[in-house]
């Protein structure tokens, strides 16, 4: 005789359903008073489950159309992570390189000021204080000019990431058009 106890008993009776050509299925009190099932009565006090399958043999169209909303939302959130990935990737790759060079000029920028402040107050003092306030001005040009760069770039990966997504978007609800006309 097939015993299962309670831990196994949930198991046994979904896989009773699932497989129509499955024995009767029998309820009985084991010794210290567990619920156990059985393919066979398994006592005087066996109780005869009625076993009947979750699932419907067929869907009707609101559980069709229910489904179908439920994976055209999941494809439309896909493609809503998809746009934030791709920005995500796009300005990693752009600022990143950008702001390690910034700081690098930011260095530079730091220590021309500390030559700046060393200047002696004399004639070549301050010829040697103009030349590095112009490397200054340099400096700050360029970090300047790096930030709008990479700016225009993340403007043009913005651009290029929506364009992905409504594409995306725009193929999805051709799939559920077609499905649901």
């Amino acid at each position: 005789m097939l015993r299962i106890t309670v831990a196994f008993g949930m198991t046994f009776m979904a896989l009773a359903c699932s497989n129509e050509a499955a024995a009767q299925v029998y309820k009985c009190k084991g010794a210290s008073g567990e619920a156990v099932y059985s393919q066979r009565p398994c006592g005087a006090q066996a109780e005869e489950m009625k076993v009947r399958s979750s699932k419907a043999a067929s869907s009707t169209a609101g559980e069709a159309a229910t489904r179908a909303a439920v994976y055209r939302s999941t494809d439309l959130s896909d493609a809503a992570i998809a746009e934030r990935n791709c920005l995500a990737s796009s300005s990693s790759s752009i600022y990143q390189p950008v702001n390690s060079r910034i700081a690098g000029y930011q260095r530079q920028i730091g220590e021309l000021n500390a030559a700046a402040a060393r200047a002696k107050n004399n004639l070549a003092g301050a010829t040697y204080e103009a030349g590095i306030r112009t490397q200054l001005a340099g400096l700050q040009q360029t970090i300047a000019t790096e930030r709008q760069a990479a700016d225009a770039s993340m403007n043009l990966a913005r651009q290029r990431c929506a364009n992905d997504r409504r594409e995306r978007q725009s193929a999805i609800e051709k799939k559920y058009q077609v499905e649901n006309p």
